[in-house]
């Protein structure tokens, strides 16, 4: 989140008063250059006045003169002005004092009835020659008459309070123009930007002003309609940015801008979790993916319904949920309903009855960190570990920060552990119990890791499966089994090996165990290869396919850890399976438990109704044992009978007897391969 919002310039103080000093300093400018061109043209028009008065003052004269009778009285203020005048040529009155100085004919001027000279100092002398006689008797004389014309230039015909009166009067002209430009187009449009950067800094912008210009409000309507459309872009934007678009929850973007915003505010104490759908990967793949996406949406739902005063109610990934709400509210709904009633429920869609099993992580803020992402990375650690440990809710715990560490610390190790033969096999004897004799063994997978000591196969097998180191290590097992297959054949013992859904796609794998048989033909009749329903059902056209393959070759199947995963029945009738192998999690209270006990007889019903022999794995208590016999149970599996133990250990219980040589190849110090086994 940013700590602090952009400066807004506005267009009061930026834009508005440079446009109006421009708009000032412009209208003084047109307005001194309108008065300049009035004041020269109204000065011109003066000068084209004056001469024709004079002139006709001095027609008058003449005609006076040249008629020996009394000057006409011209109508004009130029009447009283001097005429001058010299009996003699025109030359000669050029040289008398009351002539101009350093005069010249005008252009155009010589052939006229009244002659104008251009004189220094701006004058001009108007002169005309008239012939006089002053009696019948007299003989005519040459006259000249002229009229000096002071017609100054337009500047030096100003004066000082003319200069300032006018400039008085352009700017008083010039400050009402600009504010009435500034009324009609500034003052609106400075607005207007004002409104612009505050919707560009934010979701909201207030009415815009009105204007006397039609323009002007055409404009400001124009950015209205516009405004409201990016509000509304900005709204679509906000919710699909912030949105699931499948089942309309919030996503990780929205959970991380509250976490932020919350945990800085830093009020009160929250609570995260988050869960996800175990079986959701069969759901999609047996029923589609309508079917699993209106899980999805069910499920959204259904999490509103049961956290109502939540922050947050996300879909962060495929079926992975999280819920952000205070502590003290997830404190009183746990309080409430119990963590397998929160976790596990029955929805119906599109006329199924789906059974969702949820595991969930839990974190606490600010006891398990203050970090927004360090929040998110934790209880994602303690979701995934509740997965695998098929745990309903597991809270958050150092602990897991360190088997995390430890978990990549392993991915590392694992290619060196294959090639270094770090590996053992366990066997977990299965008794018959018709006949009350050990009849099967399960073949499992221990790690002698050099600083880890012997790690179980649930702290590693997923690692194997993610890195696609499982293919060898499955071959591993393989190999190290068909060395002891022929003294478990003499004792009539049956070893089950783990296949994973990794090797049901590994196209090598079928010609990688037809080599094996090669050299020992016989070895498959005693072997079983288990898979579990989720494997089974990953890709069931594949799987049905390399079943098949399986079992012409002579190995026998078996569905392992069944009712936990969601598996189609019509496929199981299709596979080539003989045995199935009821999970610890169906057998588990059933001793105590009616409605237990009832799904447990269902399910081993429905197993001999298909023809297949039934298991019952992780047998704990002898109250349990003697349920599942009485249920009519073939094989059990768990602690009551026996705890997987080395090779050494089972051999000399149940291989060794009238057969105490190894067959050749074997080793009795074997170290056992490699197999998928969840045990």
């Amino acid at each position: 989140m940013p700590q602090g919002k952009p400066t807004i310039y506005s267009s009061k103080q930026a834009r508005a008063p440079s446009m109006v000093v421009w708009v000032f300093l412009s209208n003084t400018v047109i307005l001194s250059l309108t008065a300049l061109f009035i004041g020269l043209t109204i000065h011109q028009r003066d000068n084209i006045q004056q001469e024709e008065q004079l002139d006709a003052l001095l027609m008058d004269r003449a005609t006076a003169l040249q008629n020996a009778a009394p000057a006409l009285s011209a109508p004009s203020k130029y009447y009283n002005s001097p005429v001058y005048f010299h009996q003699g040529e025109l030359d000669e009155a050029q040289q008398t004092a009351h002539w101009g100085v350093n005069c010249s004919p005008a252009a155009g001027s010589t052939d006229q009835t009244i002659v104008t000279f251009n004189c220094h100092n701006q004058e001009q002398v108007r002169a005309i020659s008239v012939v006089h006689k002053p009696n019948e008797d007299a003989p005519n004389q040459q006259v000249v008459l002229w009229v000096v014309d002071q017609n100054n230039d337009y500047w030096s015909g100003l004066n000082t309070e003319d200069v300032m009166g006018s400039l008085v009067l352009i700017l008083l002209l010039s400050a009402v123009s600009t504010q009435i430009f500034n009324l009609l187009f500034v003052a609106p449009l400075s607005k207007i930007t004002d409104k612009a950067q505050q919707l560009l800094h934010s979701n909201s912008v207030t009415k815009l002003p009105f204007s006397f210009t039609l323009e002007v409000t055409r404009l400001s309507k124009l950015f209205e309609e516009l405004a409201k459309t990016q509000q509304q872009r900005e709204h679509h934007f906000r919710r699909t940015a912030f949105k699931d678009s499948l089942t309309g929850a919030d996503n990780r973007a929205f959970l991380m801008l509250t976490l932020n915003e919350r945990t800085a505010k830093a009020k009160e104490p929250l609570s995260l979790l988050t869960w996800s759908i175990g079986n959701f990967e069969g759901i999609s793949d047996v029923m589609g993916y309508d079917v699993a996406e209106q899980t999805l949406i069910r499920m959204t739902r259904r999490a509103k319904r049961l956290f109502k005063n939540n922050l947050v109610i996300a879909r962060l990934e495929s079926s992975v949920f999280c819920a952000l709400l205070p502590k003290t509210e997830l404190d009183l709904i746990l309080s409430k309903h119990s963590t397998s009633r929160l976790f596990q429920t029955l929805i119906r869609v599109e006329g199924y009855q789906i059974d969702i099993q949820c595991h969930a992580g839990l974190v606490h803020y600010p006891e398990h960190g203050q970090c927004p992402n360090t929040l998110v990375r934790r209880v994602e650690l303690a979701r995934q570990l509740a997965c695998s440990t098929r745990q309903p809710l597991l809270a958050y715990d150092d602990k897991l920060e360190r088997r995390s560490a430890n978990r990549l610390e392993m991915i590392g190790q694992l290619r060196s552990a294959i090639a270094s033969d770090e590996f053992s096999l366990y066997f977990q004897p299965k008794l018959n119990v018709r006949t009350h004799q050990i009849t099967q063994a399960e073949v499992l997978l221990r790690w002698n890791h050099p600083r880890f000591g012997l790690v179980s196969p649930g702290a590693f097998i997923e690692l194997a499966e993610q890195t696609g180191f499982i293919k060898e290590i499955t071959r591993m097992v393989l190999i190290k089994a068909y060395k002891i297959v022929e003294l478990c054949a003499h004792q009539n013992i049956r070893l089950s090996l783990n296949l994973s859904a990794l090797d049901l796609e590994d196209d090598e794998l079928l010609k990688f165990i037809e080599a094996l048989n090669l050299n020992q033909p016989e070895a498959s009749k005693h072997l079983m290869l288990e898979i579990t329903e989720s494997a089974a059902m990953r890709d069931p056209e594949q799987a049905l396919t390399v079943l098949n393959a399986l079992s012409f070759m002579g190995f026998q199947i078996a569905i392992d850890d069944f009712g936990t995963g969601y598996s189609s029945l019509a496929y199981l009738k299709r596979f080539p399976v003989t045995e199935l192998k009821i999970d610890r999690s169906l057998v588990q209270g059933a001793d105590r438990d009616t409605d237990s006990q009832i799904i447990l007889e269902s399910t081993i019903e429905m197993g001999h109704v298909m023809g297949l022999l039934v298991t019952t794995e992780g047998i704990e208590t002898e109250s349990e044992y003697e349920l599942v016999k009485k249920l009519g149970c073939d094989y059990i599996q768990g602690f009551w009978l026996a705890r997987p133990m080395p090779y050494d250990e089972f051999r000399l219980k149940y291989l060794v007897g009238n057969h105490t040589d190894l067959p050749k190849g074997a080793d009795t110090q074997i170290q056992p391969g490699i197999s998928s086994a969840h045990t």
